[in-house]
């Protein structure tokens, strides 16, 4: 299924300086179910609390109430 919507190309022989590409995290979401997402990436190792945006409401990204966060790592 991802094969349809991106192509993956093995460039690793031609290139002498690897560069890392940031990716983006978004969360959307109630506070809470945001803030637990948010805990459990902790517990498990992947991202520090800190590292998150303060959540703000999500608007049209979401349902009345919701949130978004962000992480970009």
């Amino acid at each position: 299924m991802a094969e349809e919507f991106v192509k993956l190309e093995d460039n690793s022989s031609n290139q002498t300086q690897v560069s890392r590409e940031k990716i983006k995290h978004i969360l959307v979401g109630s506070p809470n179910l945001v803030r637990r997402t948010i805990q459990v990436l902790h517990t498990i190792g992947y991202a520090e609390v800190g590292s998150w945006s303060k959540p703000v409401i999500a608007g049209s990204l979401g349902e009345s109430g919701d949130v978004v966060s962000l992480l970009i790592r």
